[in-house]
């Protein structure tokens, strides 16, 4: 490969330095997996990363959110900002406040990555003391901007995929940002595999590379320089990390530009987050939502759910599943395991569904193992319900559910 051909920006291909600290990702951490900032001293291209943080809470303000900035090795980056210069910014927010958080590129170009973290205490409504981020990379030249990067937050993963395209020729490449969240090295195992000459045909196995990691590592590259034979390919990598252990990734294909180079994020598909059939119990008196699906303990009307669990008081053995928010339900009727799994998409599609009340009264037929029943969800997706188990509380009936949804 000629790599004269192909033009690098910098900030995805800047040099590694040996681990020398890293940070504790704590529960409440959102990772950024990419930020850029500074001038390339190079062509005078100023980049700079733009974090907007939204309290999400309708009545509650947050003081506990800071925002951490890291070098590539995982030790702290200070970074000059509209906010501030440090390695911490740290946030005090009012309802539905949003704050701007700019770096200024006041000096040469650094690349790294960051952490919103969140220490608040949880409270009975989701959005209380949480936060929503926005992230772009702002890249200019000659006092005008050329390009703006959205920068997903990433996702914890062991196992994900995105799609690839390389020309080396035209200086189309993929680039790829990958975070260790491990608190140990970390080996991901990249697999390359090539478009089929038809959308009908396989894809074709081309090549694999392993990329190790110290702990809270950020590695930028360009996928030809881990393969050093792309010049032309067209298909998807796939990739996982040894041993279970998540990193969070972010992927950019670059396009030359008669401005010059621009970047177009790639979306990930996360095959660990593809499962789709869950365990959930559903006590008397609380809400199911199906999309997820899950059941909230806490038992707060905080969400669109499906379906309620109710009984009557004055009348412990006369209960039944309720819909809510514009769901409906439509009865299937008594399957063992193998059958219920053999129900289809098309064959949910095909129910008669309605706002009727699925009775689970005592010495209701449907009060058994292996009753099933679907459910068109309030936002329109469809799932198969099977009771596995039926559980007495006293009075009380709590339902073990095996609940597939297909989204």
């Amino acid at each position: 490969m000629d790599c004269s051909r192909i033009r690098f920006a910098p900030w995805m291909a800047l040099p590694l330095i040996i681990a020398l600290a890293a940070p504790a990702f704590a529960h409440g951490d959102k990772v950024i997996p990419q930020v850029a900032d500074g001038v390339n001293s190079a062509d005078g291209t100023v980049f700079r990363t733009k974090f907007d943080i939204a309290n999400l809470g309708i009545d509650t303000s947050t003081t506990k959110i800071t925002l951490l900035f890291f070098q590539q090795n995982g030790s702290p980056w200070t970074v000059a900002t509209n906010q501030g210069t440090g390695s911490q910014i740290p946030l005090n927010l009012g309802a539905r406040q949003t704050i701007r958080i700019e770096t200024l590129a006041t000096s040469s170009l650094s690349a790294g990555y960051a952490i919103v973290r969140n220490l608040e205490n949880t409270g009975l409504y989701p959005e209380d003391y949480d936060v929503g981020i926005t992230v772009f990379l702002e890249v200019a030249r000659g006092g005008g901007v050329i390009d703006t990067i959205s920068v997903p937050v990433g996702q914890p993963t062991v196992y994900w995929t995105f799609p690839v395209q390389t020309e080396i020729s035209q200086s189309l490449v993929t680039g790829l940002a990958i975070v260790n969240l491990a608190d140990s090295s970390n080996s991901v195992k990249l697999d390359l595999w090539q478009a089929g000459a038809s959308p009908s045909s396989g894809a074709t196995f081309s090549e694999t590379f392993t990329l190790t990691l110290n702990a809270k590592e950020q590695r930028a590259v360009y996928l030809n320089q881990l393969f050093p034979s792309l010049s032309s390919f067209r298909g998807t990598l796939e990739a996982e990390s040894s041993n279970q252990k998540p990193v969070a990734v972010l992927a950019l294909l670059q396009t030359p530009t008669p401005t010059g180079l621009q970047y177009a994020t790639m979306v990930p598909t996360y095959f660990d987050s593809l499962v789709r059939n869950s365990a959930v119990l559903l006590v008397q008196g609380y809400t199911l939502d199906a999309d997820v699906p899950v059941s909230d303990y806490l038992n707060e009307d905080t969400r669109p759910w499906d379906i309620v669990f109710e009984f009557d008081s004055s009348n412990p053995a006369s209960r039944g599943l309720v819909v809510r928010n514009g769901a409906k339900l439509a009865s299937i009727g008594s399957r063992d395991p193998a059958s219920f799994d053999s129900l289809s998409l098309t064959y949910l599609q095909g129910l008669n569904y309605s706002l009727d009340s699925i009775d689970m009264s005592d010495g209701s037929s449907n009060l058994q193992l292996d009753y099933a029943f679907a459910v068109k969800t309030n936002l329109g997706r469809y799932a198969k319900v099977r009771i596995s188990r039926v559980i007495p509380q006293d009075t009380a009936r709590d339902l073990g559910l095996e609940v597939y949804v297909y989204r």
